[in-house]
């Protein structure tokens, strides 16, 4: 009975996993529409790639906070607070 628990435990943990990746890397391609050196708002908006961790954090962190009418705002609307630490890690390593 308890190898039945086990088994089902480790299908649903390793799917959930991957799930999560899916999610972050889904959530970085709508990024990248307008922060990438071939977007052509590039000359405006820095490339995710060139920012430093920290410094991501902080600005998402302060449009998730804002109550302002901007685009990064409604982008944010959805997405939480662990998803945004799952985006750094996924983008400049844990």
């Amino acid at each position: 009975m308890s190898k039945i628990f086990l088994l089902i435990f480790f299908v649903l943990f390793f799917n959930t996993i991957k799930a999560d990746d899916i999610k972050t890397s889904v959530i970085l391609q709508n990024c990248n529409v307008c922060h990438t050196e071939e977007s052509s708002k590039a000359n405006k908006i820095q490339p995710l790639k060139n920012l430093e961790k920290s410094y991501f954090l902080s600005k998402m962190y302060m449009y998730k906070k804002q109550n302002k009418n901007t685009v990064m705002n409604r982008i944010l609307e959805p997405i939480n607070i662990l998803d945004i630490i799952k985006m750094a890690d996924y983008l400049y390593g844990e």
